[in-house]
Parts: structure tokens; sequence; C-alpha cells
């Protein structure tokens, strides 16, 4: 099975992207900071029949998101993590 990666999963566009790969086959990995949402969307997409799984990741800091992937690969036991979506990241503060 297929392994999709969305990093800054959340429960909007993140979760509609893991639902519709997951829906064709592929393993999740939600990549994000809070773990409490992540817990929230696996189970989620628990009800639908989906394989996932959470893994923290800052998308601010590389070596949070190397680590992240390293999980991800170890936990699927897969080489290959493909696609790698980014669902979410600040792009700046409102003032």
């Amino acid at each position: 099975m297929p392994v999709i990666a969305i990093l800054g999963a959340g429960p909007g566009l993140g979760l509609a992207i893991a639902k519709t790969f997951g829906a064709h086959g592929y393993r999740v990995a939600l990549l994000s900071r809070n773990s409490a949402k992540q817990e929230r969307l696996v189970a989620e997409l628990a009800t639908h029949g989906i394989i996932a799984a959470p893994f923290l990741a800052d998308a601010r800091d590389y070596g949070s998101v190397a680590s992240g992937f390293a999980a991800v690969k170890q936990r699927f036991r897969t080489g290959k993590v493909r696609p790698c979506i980014m669902s979410g990241f600040p792009i700046g503060q409102a003032d």
C-alpha cells in the first residue's frame, strides 16, 4: 500500500486530502505540531476504514520535519512516501 504524508494536517483541507487518498488505498501519515488534533483526525479516518498514524513535526523546523518523515518511513516500513503534501503553513502574522 502506498503512503501519503500530509504536513500541517488539520480538520479542513488536510482531512479532506487524507480521506480522498485513503479511499484510494493509501495509508496516511499526518504530520503536525498538535498531537491532540492528530489523534482526532486518525480516529475520524478510522471510521472510514482508512489506515492513518500521527507524527509530530513543525513545518517551520527542517530537523523536526526530517525526524517526522524518518518516523513515517519506520512506522509504515517503506522507503518511499509519495505524495507529500503541505496543507497548512503560517505565511505571516497580522498586525
